[in-house]
């Protein structure tokens, strides 16, 4: 299931920083008592500022808050009145801009304090653009509004796109707060910025080694928690030094890699690791999610001459980028070698690999590399693989092996003549195939399939009318739910079925590493009222951490489809997580839970508990010392459409729709016991269409 992303605690801010910049927008230039602010320098120069793509403007004000000693920076994006981008906010808790620097910052450009090696009051290196960087914002929108909190004072810079070569600066007034806003209005057309967009993961990656590395700093952007430090799995720095037309030229890469899918690149950097610019790494480095760091004061150079952005066509920096390829392609043969030599001797002391002592000849040492390939390959594509059974993985294998053995023309001339591809989707498939085997692709389709016809199946089993009347709870849908808890997130599995809240606590306790006999152990768990509880299920998920000891606790209580969740039901579910909640036995703090009611729908009062203020709908409670835990309350519908959409990439690629029939297919795999008579009924009637008479129940 999926869970909130942040909210802004920030309101307040906001709506100020929106008010001031709309009274002072309409004076700019009007002379209305405002100080007016004019920059030093030709418009043509502001003008090719302007331009900056829309990362690195909005890149450009997430530094200037990291150099104010920022710890957290929410970028806020607004709809407009017609359009769906219309405003963008930067708030940060830095330490604002000091009203005596605004008249020197903003009339010159090149006259900034942040110089390269230069320091923060809190000792962060600093990113110093020359004081470029707020006019870069101007790329985003027709007019931008700075409101400063510093020493006390707070006050706004205003200024507008037509006309760049002057500010306006209002009175300050006296505040108690700290920070900067930037708000940007009247934004020049729909970027493609959303986080839902991807945009987030651009972000992190230009700020993934400053959050990895100061876990005080952290990036909310629209509403999503940058997650970098905890993404990451490690990073390995390489000094690189290599020869140039008689000069030494010397940079350091930092090889980030994740434990998360990413876009793979190379990011150049200024010193300090100020990402500046990306593009391709140009290796290939198979099953590693990795992003290249190069940094190197070269490119400071290049940067003073306002010329970075022509980095690849300098012959010098060329130089050092080739090198820091040729590094990331020793690192990653290195690792690969490595980690293949583990997975093979893992399978022959599994006695699974196919081949055994010394290869004969020339010809099978060729068989054996090629086979190494192609079921590494399997192994680092297929999720499934390596969770299969000891006789499945060696079944695969050795079908890997006669596949070599016999040569691969023989499936060519199939596709050719039987399934007659086009030949663009044959070397679609010949490269695909390369990498992985026919069999994990057909099983990787069928998976995304099967989960597909299973939610289709489960809107029927809760929501067609006959059969909502029928189906029962613990004997039909749970247990047909306790068969496919993917539905609430790859990421969890299951740890109790049909089990009391002693049970629970036995299995947090062994899922922790903890000694079974601990101090209290075996006393009973209660509720609130003293009773025994028994819980639906129970699902547990590893969050990926440096130290990879974080988990998340999932407890589900399931409804039966014609028991709406009321007053009495989310009593029920609250009093599950107050017993952990006051049992100092469940105290970890590295560990969350969540307590989740599913039925068809609230009722009117329900309803309204399910509807807090500021709160993602559905969350009816939440605490957070000294455990975290939050209750929900959430319609089948609901989980049913979060399921769809984290398959809804997957479902377009196969452009696969399920069907009632495909549906009742699938249901009759499961064991009839758990059906209700209507859906048994209906699937006998699709027997009888298709065959002629009814086939046998499963």
């Amino acid at each position: 299931m999926s869970f909130p992303a942040l909210r802004s605690p920030t309101e307040a801010l906001r709506l100020k920083s929106r008010t001031l910049c709309e009274k002072v927008g309409p004076r700019i230039g009007a002379g209305a008592g405002l100080q007016q602010i004019e920059v030093r320098v030709e418009n043509d120069h502001i003008q090719r500022i302007t331009t900056a793509r829309p990362l690195a403007a909005i890149a450009e004000l997430i530094w200037n808050a990291y150099d104010a000693d920022a710890t957290e920076v929410r970028v806020e994006l607004e709809k407009g009145q017609l359009t769906e981008l219309g405003s963008i906010l930067v708030n940060d808790n830095g330490t604002g801009i000091p009203f005596d620097t605004i008249e020197d910052s903003f009339q010159k450009l090149g006259g900034s304090w942040k110089r390269p090696g230069a320091k923060t009051s809190g000792g962060r290196a600093v990113h110093g653009e020359k004081g470029q960087g707020r006019f870069k914002a101007f790329s985003l929108g027709e007019s931008v509004a700075w409101t400063s909190n510093h020493g006390g004072r707070r006050f706004t810079i205003f200024g507008q796109k037509s006309n760049l070569k002057n500010f306006e600066l209002s009175e300050p007034v006296t505040t108690t707060s700290e920070g900067c806003t930037v708000a940007i209005r009247d934004v020049i057309k729909d970027f493609e910025i959303r986080a839902e967009d991807g945009f987030a993961d651009r972000v992190r990656d230009v700020f993934a080694l400053q959050l990895y590395d100061d876990p005080s700093f952290r990036i909310i952007y629209d509403g999503v928690a940058i997650d970098a430090r905890e993404a990451i799995a490690s990073v390995t720095p390489y000094p690189i030094a290599v020869d140039h037309g008689g000069r030494t030229l010397e940079a350091t890469l930092d090889i980030v890699e994740w434990k998360k899918s990413v876009d793979r690149k190379l990011m150049l950097c200024l010193p300090g690791r100020f990402s500046f610019y990306e593009m391709p790494p140009g290796i290939q480095a198979r099953g590693f999610e990795f992003t290249a760091y190069l940094t190197a004061e070269l490119f400071q150079q290049l940067a003073d001459n306002h010329t970075e952005g022509l980095v690849e066509l300098d012959a010098a920096s060329n130089t050092l980028i080739e090198a820091a390829k040729a590094r990331l392609r020793e690192h990653f043969r290195t690792k690969e070698a490595a980690r293949s030599r583990d997975k093979i001797q893992e399978w022959v002391d599994a006695a699974i690999y196919p081949y055994e002592g010394a290869a004969a000849d020339p010809i099978e040492i060729n068989e054996r590399q090629v086979f190494d390939v192609v079921a590494l390959n399997l192994s680092d594509y297929s999720a499934d693989f390596d969770k299969s059974p000891i006789k499945q993985k060696k079944l695969v294998l050795q079908l890997i092996k006669a596949a070599i053995e016999t040569g691969a023309s023989n499936l060519l001339s199939i596709l050719e003549k039987v399934i007659d591809l086009p030949k663009e989707r044959q070397d679609e498939l010949a490269d695909l195939l390369r990498k992985t085997s026919l069999t994990a692709v057909i099983n990787a389709a069928k998976s995304v399939t099967d989960r597909l016809d299973f939610l289709k199946a489960l809107q029927l089993l809760v929501f067609e009318p006959k059969s909502k009347r029928q189906l029962l709870e613990r004997s039909q849908l749970h247990r047909i739910i306790a068969q496919e808890t993917w539905i609430f997130g790859e990421q969890f599995n299951l740890v109790n079925d049909d089990q009391d809240l002693n049970s629970v606590l036995r299995s947090h306790i062994e899922l922790l590493g903890k000694e079974r006999e601990a101090p209290g152990a075996t006393e009973p768990v209660l509720d609130a009222e003293g009773k025994a509880a028994i819980v639906d299920l129970m699902l547990s998920a590893r969050i990926p951490t440096p130290t990879d000891d974080e988990r998340r606790h999932l407890v589900v209580e399931l409804k039966r489809p014609r028991q709406p969740i009321n007053e009495d039901v989310l009593g029920q579910i609250r009093k599950y997580a107050k017993a952990v909640a006051l049992d100092s036995r469940f105290e970890h703090s590295n560990v969350e839970w969540d307590f989740v009611a599913i039925s068809n729908k609230f009722t009117p009062d329900a309803e309204l508990e399910a509807r807090i203020a500021g709160k993602p709908r559905g969350l009816i409670m939440e605490l957070d010392d000294p455990i975290r835990i939050r209750v929900w309350a959430k319609t089948w519908g609901q989980i049913i459409q979060e399921a769809e959409g984290r398959l809804t990439f997957y479902k377009r690629r196969l452009e696969y729709q399920a069907s009632d029939e495909e549906a009742l297919g699938y249901l009759r795999t499961i064991n009839a016991a758990y059906l209700s008579d209507a859906v048994k009924a209906r699937i006998a009637e699709l027997d009888i269409e298709a065959v002629g008479e009814p086939k046998s129940e499963g």
